[in-house]
C-alpha cells in the first residue's frame, strides 16, 4: 500500500485502515443477523435462499459506513489530537466519531427536508433519529477503533493484522455467539 507521509510517498506492507473497518462492520452485520432470533425475528426455511443476497448488502453496508463516517471519524480524531497536543489518542477519534456523527445527521436531515418536506412532524420523529444517530454510532465504533489503531501501528512501522485475521477471529466470536444465542433459546424455550 501506498501512502503520502509527511515527507512524500513511501511503501507500507499491510491492510489499509478502510478495509479493517469494512472486516469489522461486516463481521458486527453478521452478528446482528445470527442474533436476529433474540429480537423476535425468526427466519422462516426458505430465507436461505436470500443470504447471497444479505451478504452483498452487509458488504455495500459497510463500504458506506465506512467512507462516510469511520475514515472521517479517523482522520478528524487524528487532527483534533494532533492540534491539541494529546497526540493521536483514542478519545479524540471517539469525540471525532460525533462529531461527523452529527455532520451526517444535519446532511441527511437536509436532505430528507429538500424530498419530502417537513422531516420533525411530532417527537416520535425526533426520538426515532436520535435512535437511528445511536445505533450507527455504536455499531461504528468498533470499525473507528480498529481503523484508528491500524494508523497507528501502520505509522510506527508494527505488524498490521490482515484482513483475513479479522474476519477469522471475527468468525470465531460469531460462533460463539451463536452457540450464546442456541443456550438462551435452549433455557427458554
Amino acid at each position: 500500500m501506498t501512502q503520502l507521509s509527511r515527507g512524500g510517498l513511501r511503501e507500507k506492507q499491510g491492510t489499509t485502515p478502510s478495509s479493517v473497518s469494512m472486516a469489522v462492520l461486516w463481521v458486527e452485520g453478521f452478528g446482528l443477523i445470527l442474533a436476529m432470533p433474540l429480537f423476535g425475528v425468526v427466519p422462516e426455511a426458505r430465507s436461505v435462499f436470500v443470504l447471497p443476497m444479505v451478504v452483498l448488502a452487509l458488504l455495500f453496508i459497510s463500504s458506506l459506513i465506512s467512507a462516510a463516517f469511520v475514515l472521517p471519524s479517523v482522520a478528524l480524531g487524528h487532527w483534533l489530537g494532533e492540534r491539541r497536543g494529546g497526540g493521536r489518542r483514542w478519545w479524540w477519534v471517539v469525540t471525532a466519531a460525533v462529531l461527523v456523527l452529527v455532520l451526517v445527521g444535519i446532511l441527511s436531515l437536509v436532505v430528507a427536508f429538500y424530498e419530502r418536506g417537513s422531516v420533525f412532524g411530532s417527537w416520535q420523529d425526533i426520538l426515532d433519529w436520535s435512535l437511528y444517530a445511536s445505533a450507527v454510532y455504536c455499531i461504528s465504533i468498533p470499525a473507528v477503533l480498529a481503523a484508528h489503531r491500524t494508523v497507528l501501528r501502520a505509522d510506527a512501522g508494527h505488524r498490521v493484522w490482515s484482513v483475513g485475521q479479522i474476519l477469522g477471529y471475527g468468525s470465531l466470536l460469531l460462533l460463539v455467539e451463536a452457540v450464546g444465542v442456541l443456550m438462551v433459546f435452549t433455557v427458554l424455550g
